[in-house]
Order: C-alpha cells, then sequence, then structure tokens
C-alpha cells in the first residue's frame, strides 16, 4: 500500500482524462488509494446523501397530502423513489451509514405486521412517539404496509391513526436521512494520512462485498430457502407489498455495478468525479482482472434482468451470477489492491 501514496496522490493529476473503453490505445492514469477513497466519498457517497435527503422530504409532504385528500399513487411514488436513493446509498455501508446503523433504524427487514398494529393501535390516542416505537414497526417496511394493498391512510375507521402514524415515520426518516446527508463530509485525499487511507481503503472494498452478499442473500437466497421450507412455489419477497422486489434489487445492483465498473466512454480528471475498481485496476495494468470484472459485472445484468419476473429459476441464476462476481472480488481485487476481506456490516442474521 505504502508504494501508493505520498507523491503519487499529486501525480495522478497529471495523468489527465483517458478513454477507458479504448485503453489498449490510450492509457489509463493511475489512482491511489488516497484520490480513490475521497472520490467515492465526495462524488458517490455524498451526492447519493443529498439526493436521499431530499426524497424523503418529498415522501413527508406527500403523506400529508394523502391524509388530507390527495391521490395515494402520489404518496406511494414518492415512497418507491426514497427507496430507490437510499437502495443506492445503503448498498454500500460505511461511514455514517455504518456508526449511525441506518439499515437497522430506518430499512428493518422482515416486515413485523403484528408490531406495526400496535404502533397503529397508539397512534389512536394522539402522535405516536418514536422512542416507545421499535426499529422492527418504524422506515419503509412500515410505510410500505400502510400504503399497500390498500391505503389504510384514506379510509376506514383508523384512517386518523394511520395518518398520525405515517406522519411520525416519514418524519423519523427525513431526521435519518438528514443526519446522513450531514456525516458524510467532503475528503482532501492530500489530507489523508497512510492509516486512514488504509482504513477507508479496507472500508470501501469490504463493505462492497458485504453489499453484495447483502443483496443476494437477503433479496434472493433467503426467500428462496423459505418457499422451500413452506413449500409453496413463490417465495415471499421483500418489498413484496409493493411490488418493487425486482426494482429494488435493480437499484441495489446498479450502485454496486457503479462503484465497481465503468460505463462512461472517457474516464474523467481524478478529483472531479467517481472512480470505480475497474478505473484503478487498469491504472496498475491489470487490464485482463479488469475484463473478468466487467464480464462478471454484465453476467449480473442480464441474470437480474432476467430475474424479474420473480421466478425460482431466474432468481437462483441471479444468486448465483452474484455470488461469481463476489469471489472474483474477495479472490482477485482484494490481494491485488492490498486489502484483506474480513467480516462486514452486511455479516450477521
Amino acid at each position: 500500500m505504502k508504494a501508493w501514496l505520498g507523491a503519487a496522490v499529486l501525480a495522478v493529476a497529471a495523468g489527465g482524462a483517458a478513454a477507458q473503453s479504448q485503453w489498449r490505445v490510450q492509457a489509463v492514469p493511475v489512482i491511489p488509494p488516497a484520490v480513490f477513497v475521497s472520490m467515492q466519498t465526495n462524488h458517490w457517497n455524498a451526492p447519493r446523501a443529498t439526493e436521499f435527503a431530499a426524497q424523503a422530504g418529498e415522501v413527508q409532504r406527500s403523506l400529508a397530502n394523502h391524509c388530507v385528500g390527495g391521490a395515494a399513487e402520489l404518496a406511494r411514488g414518492a415512497w418507491r423513489r426514497t427507496l430507490a436513493a437510499w437502495s443506492r446509498l445503503s448498498s454500500v455501508a460505511v461511514g455514517p451509514l455504518v456508526t449511525r446503523r441506518s439499515a437497522r433504524r430506518i430499512d428493518f427487514q422482515p416486515v413485523r405486521p403484528a408490531l406495526i398494529e400496535q404502533a397503529l393501535k397508539a397512534a389512536g390516542d394522539g402522535a405516536p412517539e418514536m422512542d416507545r416505537i421499535g426499529s422492527a414497526a418504524r422506515g419503509f417496511a412500515a410505510l410500505e404496509w400502510l400504503l399497500w394493498p390498500q391505503s389504510r391512510l384514506a379510509r376506514g375507521p383508523d384512517a386518523a391513526a394511520a395518518c398520525r402514524l405515517a406522519q411520525a415515520l416519514a418524519a423519523d426518516l427525513l431526521a435519518e436521512a438528514d443526519a446522513l446527508a450531514a456525516g458524510f463530509t467532503p475528503l482532501d485525499a492530500e489530507a489523508l494520512d497512510e492509516a486512514e487511507v488504509v482504513e477507508r481503503m479496507g472500508e470501501v472494498i469490504n463493505q462492497w462485498v458485504g453489499g453484495i452478499d447483502a443483496l443476494r442473500m437477503q433479496a434472493i437466497e433467503r426467500p428462496l430457502l423459505e418457499a422451500l421450507a413452506r413449500r409453496t412455489s413463490r417465495p415471499v419477497l421483500p418489498r413484496a407489498l409493493s411490488g418493487a422486489s425486482a426494482e429494488d434489487r435493480a437499484s441495489r445492483w446498479a450502485a454496486l455495478r457503479a462503484l465497481l465498473v465503468f460505463d462512461g466512454p472517457v474516464a474523467p480528471q481524478p478529483g472531479t468525479a467517481l472512480v470505480p475498481v475497474e478505473t484503478v485496476l487498469r491504472g496498475r495494468g491489470l487490464n485482463p482482472l479488469a475484463d473478468r470484472v466487467v464480464a462478471g459485472a454484465k453476467a449480473v445484468d442480464r441474470a437480474l434482468a432476467a430475474a424479474r419476473k420473480n421466478t425460482p429459476a431466474t432468481l437462483r441464476a441471479a444468486g448465483a451470477a452474484l455470488a461469481s462476481l463476489r469471489n472474483l472480488v474477495e479472490a482477485e481485487v482484494a490481494p491485488v489492491l492490498e486489502v484483506r476481506i474480513g467480516f462486514s456490516d452486511a455479516d450477521g442474521d
């Protein structure tokens, strides 16, 4: 790792833009770890956190509108857009996403209907106290349960209580989003010392592996195993109430993909945009390995596109493609980046 540090941070700026798709005829500049991690924070995590906060505000406004007679579809659309923004931000859980345990706070899975029912009853007497509502009855899953398949905010004896609960949940979601937007502060590559670079580089790669494991296990493998245990033909997938299972998988994969491979025609000036792992590998002359990473990503593209039908066979194929790419990153990419793969924040039950 030391060989990548120091003067190399400054030298990379002189490399200029390289045509990533034409790496055979035009050199790709070396991207040192310090620049890599700062570009990930400044041009991925921070913008995605700002985007999530903006979308969370839209959810709050749309739910308030729905509770005074506005269309349910407007609130549902806001929920979907906010979920997509959250998935793009949280697929690789680094920085404040980890320290704040944000996923547990606002995206506890699987949904616990009985606990949401309890929170709904508590909201019958007035605005609920969020401190008394556990993680399993908060966040995206609880809002999904309130909005689908019939909106509980629109009619029925519990509509007023459902609106109070939904608005409290939306305010809580927005507060977490604002905290994350404030937590991803800009990084200056030149100001990072060696120990910080090593730590952050390891975190980025390990949490990318954790993110692809979480996508594979939570969204595909565990539902398939549960369906097998229940002897049912259709797995009960996350986001099933809203019908957003495939949509959410696509959002999560889009984030993992953007951090891994480069799709643009010309690589960005170092320090001006996100640089994915593929570009780092090509900058070091590891083009055969980079080609295999790109091929693995394209295999996942195809498998997840086929899995939009949510059939067991297509889901199993998508899980296998994700596992294959994950194994390549762990076995071959991480060692050349001098990163040791260990337990990530995605590990656990």
